[in-house]
């Protein structure tokens, strides 16, 4: 089961879907943080290296000016990057934050919807280096990006074990 990486059969994408919500939630509910800030994010698809998340944003994600927080921006970059990197090998763990940048592009405001966009574009023994952007989605459909990161963890320690692949029987002697 650890070795999903790369198979995008529907019964893979089941079960990395099932692996990063139930990480989603358990990443909620030990983090008081993200329990504060992101309640309301919601999984809406999973695939190898690939995680989209939306969340509808509230009085509590933004400043005084009215627009997106930096520093909620941030915590959804923290947040969403460890659902991709888990959804590269199903990993448990996602590691931990080394180096982040952010590039604050347009605002949205309360009661956007926004979808965050993350993506594990590499995902190495040591470390992981993941790209993230933040869309608000209008109701026309129209589309602004208004967050762009970039996110490397170390994550040396996290992948899950290899699944041990069966002896080659010997033929004669």
């Amino acid at each position: 089961m650890a070795s999903q990486a790369g198979d995008d059969s529907p019964e893979a994408t089941i079960r990395r879907t099932a692996h990063v919500q139930a990480l989603l939630e358990r990443l909620l509910q030990a983090s008081p943080i993200y329990g504060l800030i992101l309640p309301t994010i919601r999984l809406e698809s999973a695939s190898h290296g690939l995680a989209v998340t939306t969340l509808t944003l509230t009085p509590t994600h933004v400043n005084s000016k009215g627009g997106l927080h930096g520093a909620v921006s941030a915590t959804i970059i923290d947040f969403t990057t460890g659902l991709a990197i888990a959804s590269t090998d199903l990993r448990e763990a996602t590691g931990a934050s080394v180096d982040m940048h952010i590039s604050y592009l347009s605002i949205a405001r309360v009661g956007d919807k926004v979808r965050i966009e993350t993506r594990a574009e590499k995902v190495g023994g040591s470390l992981a280096f993941v790209t993230v952007k933040i869309v608000k989605v209008a109701e026309d459909g129209s589309e602004v990006i208004v967050t762009m990161g970039q996110h490397t963890k170390y994550v040396r320690g996290t992948a899950p074990p290899p699944i041990p692949t069966p002896p080659t029987p010997m033929v004669g002697n």
